[in-house]
């Protein structure tokens, strides 16, 4: 028992020092960041209990997250920015947390090496998505990876009614985590239309105040959400078929980016990635047989990178949910090892680096963020879907690389042989 107990000191110490790095990337923000432009703002209303002010100017994400960090800003509202910023991300990351702390006593008793347990421990908190979350003001893109991450555990573990809690909260707090639907009903067993019906019944729950209150702006907000402008930054693949805009028409709207889209291209975007989950579901449910619960995990991983690679706006912090996807589905669905989740988390910091504070700065070297970010997210989408629905397949590839590579070593100490003789 004393051995047991001194394992977990360091792991959760380990953890701890993880949070508070991480929490430290959102110290010196900069007024214009995004929670300073949209977050703040609704936030601001419900601590000085203006209702009116706050449903009147909705901020561009589910209100969930809005009532939690109220909560939290409350006591240190009359600090300075930095402080109030850090008091309301303090639950989000917290959520994160919490979520590698199970991820931890799950990993234990499956009985996977300590090392691998302190490791996955780790990257739950301090992994490039979580920290240009925090950078970037978007500490609710965290907590709702982390809920929908959870929903899907809890359904793939048989426990319903707290999938249909987290996943009514997720749908509370972003408008994605509509994503995680489908990957949540197929990763539960049983009473699929009863956590349908719990998770849809609270997510209406916490939208009923604004719809209430203030039902035009409410639905503004939607909208503009759902409907992309046309207007695209470098890593995703639209930027492929972009056209440059002109220092008249940045200067007009969205002067950050320097290209724009076929207006039909930014429409479909946001549909297109929710309803993506529909086929990959449909595939996913046609190999049941072969897929183990927490597999949906990988899916929804799929499903995010997929998220990632369609949004005309796609940025660093967009990988968020993603990378904690991976990280839990290579954690409790595979062997431990988070060898994706390294890659991916190493790419994503080597494509962003960490000085990039504004989209203006992405535009500026436009070509090499694209076919950088492409070269990497494309084969790694790809080997995730091979994964899920045609291993054999990866298989195979695997066996050929593995081939190449013998030959590749090998021809150099034959040419070596032959020059001697």
């Amino acid at each position: 028992m004393t051995t047991l107990r001194s394992a977990r000191i360091p792991a959760a110490v380990a953890i701890l020092v993880a949070f508070a790095v991480g929490l430290t990337s959102a110290v010196g923000m900069a007024d214009g960041l995004d929670y300073f432009l949209d977050a703040s703002f609704s936030i601001d209303a419900i601590v000085r209990g203006d209702l009116r002010d706050f449903s009147a100017n909705p901020a561009l994400m589910g209100d969930f997250s809005i009532f939690l960090r109220a909560l939290f800003v409350r006591p240190v509202f009359e600090q300075s920015l930095t402080v109030v910023y850090l008091a309301g991300a303090l639950p989000c990351v917290g959520a994160v947390v919490v979520l590698a702390l199970y991820l931890r006593r799950r990993m234990r008793a499956l009985g996977l090496p300590e090392a691998c347990v302190l490791l996955v421990g780790l990257l739950a908190v301090f992994n490039p998505g979580t920290l240009r979350s925090l950078h970037w003001g978007h500490p609710e893109e965290i907590l709702a990876g982390a809920l929908c991450v959870g929903a899907i555990i809890a359904a793939a573990r048989e426990r319903g009614l707290l999938a249909a809690l987290l996943l009514g909260l997720a749908l509370g707090t972003k408008q994605w985590a509509a994503i995680a639907i489908v990957p949540t009903l197929l990763a539960a067993s049983e009473q699929r239309v009863r956590l349908l019906a719990i998770a849809g019944v609270l997510a209406v729950a916490i939208a009923l105040p604004s719809l209430l209150l203030a039902p035009h702006a409410a639905v503004r907000m939607q909208t503009s959400v759902v409907q992309a402008q046309p207007v695209v930054s470098p890593p995703n693949v639209w930027w492929l078929i972009s056209t440059p805009r002109s220092a008249a028409e940045r200067k007009v709207n969205a002067p950050g980016f320097a290209a724009e889209i076929p207006t039909w291209a930014g429409t479909l975007s946001h549909p297109l990635i929710v309803l993506l989950a529909v086929p990959l579901g449909w595939l996913f449910w046609r190999r049941r047989a072969l897929l183990a619960p927490h597999d949906a995990l990988g899916l929804f991983a799929l499903l995010m990178l997929a998220r990632c690679l369609l949004d005309p706006w796609n940025i660093d912090y967009y990988h968020a949910p993603f990378l904690l996807a991976l990280l839990c589905w290579e954690a409790l669905g595979r062997d431990g090892w988070p060898r994706l989740t390294l890659f991916a988390g190493a790419a994503l910091a080597l494509t962003f680096p960490a000085s990039i504070d504004s989209m203006t700065q992405l535009s500026a070297d436009s070509l090499r963020y694209c076919v950088t970010y492409l070269a990497w997210a494309l084969p790694l989408a790809a080997w995730l879907a091979l994964a899920l629905f045609a291993p054999q397949r990866l298989e195979r590839v695997r066996h050929r690389l593995r081939a190449l590579r013998t030959r590749v070593t090998r021809a150099p100490a034959a040419t070596v042989a032959v020059g001697r003789s």
